[in-house]
């Protein structure tokens, strides 16, 4: 059935441009497709109020803003998202949603499910001096920042003899190391702990040299897959080498038959306990987010590195008609304001 809706669709741009990305334009084509009437809502920081009117005169609003974005975050956008959803307007995914499940302290939360795992969680520079040490000595570990996008400030550190360590950060995807004395490192990730800031730190995985599987999801309903594979993939490469995965990534739909257990999983165990441990029911899930899986070291086995939730680009051509019909079920029936 046809809903007569105004949905607002915001990505990060210059609002006398109006011009619409292509990587959206299948989403624009759902809406309508489905009776909605999509509205291009590019956000700039300097023209924020324009954007408020706008959305105000929407039923609904889908967000495509990466959390940072050359030194810019979204503190702005998400008051003024949170201001209209408190007014009416259906927001997805909402800024309070976003910290419940796509930042990286979702990681500790969810250590309890079987994709879980080895991880911790500091909330302040002393408890990371007085704590990783001791589980750096016992294996690789990976550091990630409470929030950031493109691999920023996900560290893997490995420690070498003499109290030095050798680091990666994922933004490189080539492979680039430096050595440093942890004191040194340590000292560098105390700008991780300024305002909400915090480190979550899990267990490397050293089947990251098979790849990721990125799962993506409209609600509680999976829309498809997409194989991330590192650099050199086929060859004997050594785990140590590999961290940062190139953004190629090859789309499956979602009735792939290599995934269909990862798929049960995330639909029937996984997302359904995340909700309950973070306190979401299935309907306040965004219309579109994902979870990136590696390799676990058995059969079957899975280890969650990522959830993103913010500006979730690109996605399997599966998705545009599921993330229409969420936003259908949302608005479905609300008066134009």
């Amino acid at each position: 059935m046809a809903v007569n809706a105004r949905i607002g669709i915001v990505w990060r741009g210059a609002r006398e441009s109006r011009e619409v990305p292509p990587r959206l334009v299948p989403v624009f084509e759902a809406l309508e497709a489905l009776g909605m009437t999509a509205e291009a809502a590019p956000y700039d920081e300097e023209a924020d109020m324009a954007l408020r009117a706008q959305l105000l005169g929407c039923d609904g609003v889908l967000v495509w803003v990466d959390p940072l974005d050359k030194g810019r975050d979204r503190n702005g956008l998400d008051a003024l998202l949170r201001d209209i959803a408190a007014r009416g307007v259906w927001v997805s995914a909402h800024p309070d949603v976003i910290l419940r499940i796509g930042t990286k302290e979702v990681l500790h939360v969810a250590r309890g499910l079987s994709c879980g795992g080895d991880t911790a969680l500091y909330r302040t520079a002393a408890a990371l001096r007085r704590e990783f040490p001791a589980r750096l000595a016992a294996g690789t570990r990976v550091l990630k920042q409470y929030r950031g996008n493109g691999g920023q400030g996900v560290w893997k550190v490995a420690s070498l003899p003499g109290d030095r360590v050798r680091l990666q950060e994922a933004t490189h995807r080539d492979g680039t190391a430096e050595e440093m004395p942890l004191a040194a490192f340590l000292d560098r990730c105390e700008s991780y702990f300024t305002g909400e800031g915090r480190l979550i730190d899990q267990a490397f995985q050293p089947r990251i040299v098979d790849g990721m599987i990125r799962c993506y999801m409209c609600g509680g309903r999976l829309a498809g897959f997409a194989r991330q594979f590192p650099p050199r993939y086929g060859e004997t490469i050594a785990p140590e080498e590999t961290f940062g995965l190139p953004a190629a990534k090859t789309m499956l739909p979602p009735d792939a038959p290599e995934f269909q257990d990862l798929r049960r999983k995330l639909e029937h165990e996984w997302t359904p306990r995340l909700c309950r441990l973070v306190g979401l029911d299935e309907a306040s899930l965004p219309a579109l987010w994902d979870a990136d899986f590696l390799f676990g070291e058995g059969p079957g086995q899975f280890v969650l590195c990522e959830i993103n939730a913010s500006c979730v680009t690109p996605f399997p051509p599966e998705a545009p008609p599921l993330i229409a019909q969420a936003v259908a079920r949302a608005v479905g029936g609300a008066p134009r304001r």
